[in-house]
């Protein structure tokens, strides 16, 4: 947790945070709203902002701020929000065509993949998350023109409400769209989706 990181890792762990929270900033991930521009929905179903820190195995700090899904499992069905997930079958099987075929191999990753994508307003309606604490004091850091004014006190604590604009880590949906941003961009250019496994695809070069 957060509160811990910082008494654990003292000044690495606040240059992890800010660094976190400004990549989210500069990927306008949100956007701060007043609080009395919510309705009584968007109210009802306001998510806390969650951020932890962990130290990698190379030393370095890393910090992440993420939106607590777990309380929009009531609203949310594993219809709407179960991403695909590559079966081991699939993997062994196209590791064989690779080797027979005398393929080159590579696996990538693609950074910060979730809030590279958008977040879709359904009917309308916005989702809100609750920045507290710390979190927001580094936010007025980064901006202050921005979130200065937005800021309010409940119980004693500093809250920012924002508007988030990007599948944030942390929402159960924030993985299906990741993947349909993806398959779209990957058919774009010319692969084809298996028919039998939606995460394998090829494309004849």
């Amino acid at each position: 947790g957060l509160e811990k990181g910082l008494r654990k890792f003292g000044q690495k762990g606040e240059e992890a945070a800010f660094k976190e929270l400004e990549q989210m900033h500069n990927r306008e991930c949100f956007k701060p709203i007043s609080v009395k521009d919510l309705n009584n929905a968007e109210r009802r179903k306001v998510q806390v902002a969650l951020a932890f820190l962990a130290e990698k195995r190379s030393g370095t700090i890393k910090g992440r701020m993420v939106y607590n899904g777990k309380p929009t499992r009531e609203w949310l069905t594993k219809q709407d929000s179960t991403s695909p997930t590559v079966t081991l079958e699939s993997i062994l099987l196209t590791g064989v065509v690779d080797a027979h075929e005398e393929r080159d191999v590579m696996t990538a990753d693609v950074p910060n993949a979730f809030i590279q994508t958008l977040l879709p307003q359904v009917d309308g309606e916005r989702v809100v998350m609750k920045i507290m604490g710390y979190l927001v004091d580094v936010l007025v850091k980064i901006n202050p023109d921005l979130y200065q004014d937005k800021i309010v006190y409940e119980k004693g604590k500093k809250v920012l409400y924002v508007v988030v604009l990007k599948a944030i880590y942390g929402m159960l949906i924030a993985a299906l769209l990741f993947y349909k941003k993806f398959r779209k961009d990957l058919e774009d250019i010319g692969f084809k989706f298996n028919a039998y496994d939606p995460c394998i695809a090829n494309r004849e070069v």
